[in-house]
């Protein structure tokens, strides 16, 4: 009897403690945050939800840009200086002839320079002007002494041709122009009559003066280039 009053006993615990345990609220799980929302930021004014996070867009290649045409331009008129002539050089206008003369140069300004010299034999004398862009002038004179001998009238007939092939080197034949200068020279009688003077005219702006003077024994070949 003892036994059967101890289990009705602990039947009662039993359905006493169950319903306590019915009675009281049971807490839900936390939900999971969405997939692909960035985690709120807590900032001392409240919570911010940062803007939702796009997915990049698929890489397209992008198509070649067509080559810009150029617009049409008037081309810069020329300087003046572009449309002068091209000048001699001093190296031109000594060639072949440098190596028989003594040469000195004579300063005369910032931009232009005097060349003199004169030959072993003192029958030939030379000097040429020249600036920033060349020859501005150059002239040689050639001593025919009466009694002159032979070489060195060939001498002087030699370096003459050549200053001249030099300075007008589109002339063909100034070896028979030469002949021609010298046979004037040589008829001309001393006196009132013994200078003369002769021009010749080259491309260009350029010009050739000879001076015949019977009288000093002497012809001079003067090369111009014309502003």
């Amino acid at each position: 009897m003892k036994k059967i009053k101890l289990f009705l006993i602990l039947i009662t615990i039993s359905a006493v403690s169950g319903c306590a345990a019915s009675s009281k609220t049971v807490a839900k799980p936390p939900m999971a945050e969405p997939v692909g929302q960035a985690p709120a930021i807590t900032t001392e004014q409240g919570v911010v939800n940062p803007p939702p996070v796009e997915a990049p867009a698929p890489d397209i290649a992008a198509e070649p840009s067509m080559p810009a045409i150029p617009e049409y331009m008037e081309p810069a008129p020329a300087s003046e200086e572009a449309l002068q002539p091209v000048r001699m050089q001093y190296s031109q206008a000594m060639n072949l002839i440098s190596e028989f003369m003594e040469i000195k140069v004579d300063s005369t300004g910032p931009d232009e320079k005097v060349h003199s010299g004169v030959s072993e034999n003192n029958l030939i004398t030379m000097k040429i002007r020249e600036d920033n862009r060349g020859v501005k002038e150059a002239s040689m004179k050639f001593i025919y002494p009466e009694r002159i001998d032979k070489t060195t009238a060939e001498l002087n007939n030699a370096m003459m041709s050549r200053f001249l092939k030099n300075i007008a080197p589109e002339t063909e034949d100034w070896n028979a122009r030469i002949k021609q200068m010298l046979d004037r020279f040589n008829s001309m009688a001393k006196g009132s009559d013994g200078i003369a003077v002769e021009d010749i005219g080259l491309a260009n702006n350029r010009n050739i003066h000879i001076l015949y003077d019977k009288n000093a024994d002497y012809v001079e070949i003067t090369f111009k280039a014309l502003p």
